[in-house]
């Protein structure tokens, strides 16, 4: 096991930024019940319950009689704590005697990523605190959890970029492969056939990774392929992603196919998609650190919606890299699925990985583009280049 120490700066300032004088991981073991931030801190797992208590100080764990020689090989831990008991005597015990005023738990109403702690373990730790008298305040380390998993290390970036140009490789070949009477079944399989022979995996579960839509009169949402065939004058839709390594890549692509006497798509998909295309582009040139979420959805919604359209019954992107669906700050606007202030009202951090995915609706298919950007110290860049044109195809 190893600790990835250049997060380390990052968790002491986000503690300093979030008036955190500590900060709490407990977990029990993780093939039960996995602690969603392990990964971000690096190679980690707790097989037996542990504890990690991070200060400005130092860092301690807690662990089982078991699992101290391991503990012991890990660089950057500086205090090791063993028991034999019960993992919440010799935590609560640390904890009162670093007195923190303000103690940064892992649990959110509304973000996944940093509701580890199981409600079983937060009432025995708040059982155990008060009989040792402890008097500080327990409080959600969601904003925390925030920076620490969503602002990527340089090498972090570089390997969610790789996995964005593996994804885009195979989407940018689909076309050699459609023909009269390709469905989307075989779209789909064919995705997968070229990601595992490379030895890549798919960046969500297989079953619905990736989603292709071929057919406007087929019933969306996330259910998995309905084997439908690819129709002449007709866009399809393909939202696909790979994972190496413990990260991955979220990307949509959209294709159009040519009935026999055309030549290029009709005006209805070209300005649906050019208006989807722009909006991404607007959203893009104005992320940079520091603005927020809500901010940069209604740049792009505004748009969209300024051209005709309504307003997709979605976010405009969410963080992409440990997971898909990253956690953290997304990019929404008001409705009340992510009107939360620590979702879209957060000032977005260097490093950041998002997603930015605008949709409208046509009448040959839905207009779905969906690019990865990563913010840096002074604006945002493509992590692989944005889909400028629809991808024409001819099948025989």
């Amino acid at each position: 096991m190893e600790l990835n120490k250049d997060k380390l700066p990052i968790i002491k300032n986000a503690l300093k930024e979030n008036e955190l004088d500590a900060w709490c991981v407990l977990g029990r073991e993780t093939i039960m019940k996995s602690e969603p931030i392990l990964p971000v801190l690096g190679d980690m797992d707790f097989i037996i319950a542990t504890g990690l208590i991070f200060t400005q100080d130092k860092i301690i764990a807690v662990v089982s009689t078991l699992d101290e020689e391991g503990y012991k090989l890990i660089e950057g831990i500086d205090e090791i704590i063993t028991y034999t008991g019960d993992l919440m005597v010799p935590v609560a015990k640390k904890i009162k005697e670093l007195n923190p005023k303000k103690l940064g738990l892992n649990f959110s109403k509304n973000d996944a990523s940093a509701d580890g702690l199981t409600y079983g373990m937060k009432l025995k730790l708040e059982r155990q605190l008060k009989e040792v008298g402890f008097e500080g305040e327990l409080v959600s380390a969601v904003n925390l959890i925030a920076k620490v998993r969503g602002q990527k290390t340089a090498e972090q970036i570089k390997k969610i970029k790789h996995t964005a140009e593996v994804a885009l490789k195979y989407l940018e070949s689909v076309p050699t492969m459609l023909k009269d009477g390709t469905t989307s079944l075989d779209i789909f399989n064919y995705l997968h056939e070229v990601a595992y022979n490379d030895g890549y995996g798919m960046s969500w579960t297989p079953s619905q990774c990736p989603g292709v839509s071929v057919d406007p009169n087929v019933p969306a949402g996330h259910m998995g392929i309905i084997e439908t065939p690819i129709v002449k004058g007709y866009v399809i839709n393909i939202d696909y992603g790979v994972s190496k390594d413990g990260y991955c890549s979220d990307i949509q692509r959209m294709y159009y196919i040519l009935k026999d006497d055309e030549d290029d798509a009709p005006e209805e998909v070209k300005r649906a998609f050019y208006t989807v295309r722009d909006a991404i582009k607007m959203a893009k040139d104005a992320m940079k650190p520091g603005v927020t979420g809500y901010q940069i959805d209604k740049i792009a919604r505004s748009h969209v919606v300024s051209e005709g359209y309504d307003s997709w019954n979605a976010a405009l992107g969410h963080q992409v890299g440990h997971e898909t669906h990253d956690g953290g700050y997304i990019l929404a606007n008001r409705r009340p699925r992510y009107n939360r202030p620590e979702l879209i009202d957060q000032p977005l951090d260097e490093g950041n990985v998002f997603t930015i995915e605008p949709g409208v609706e046509t009448s040959r298919g839905r207009i779905g583009i969906e690019e990865m950007v990563v913010i840096t110290k002074d604006g945002c860049e493509w992590l692989v280049p944005p889909q400028q044109e629809l991808m024409l195809v001819r099948v025989k």
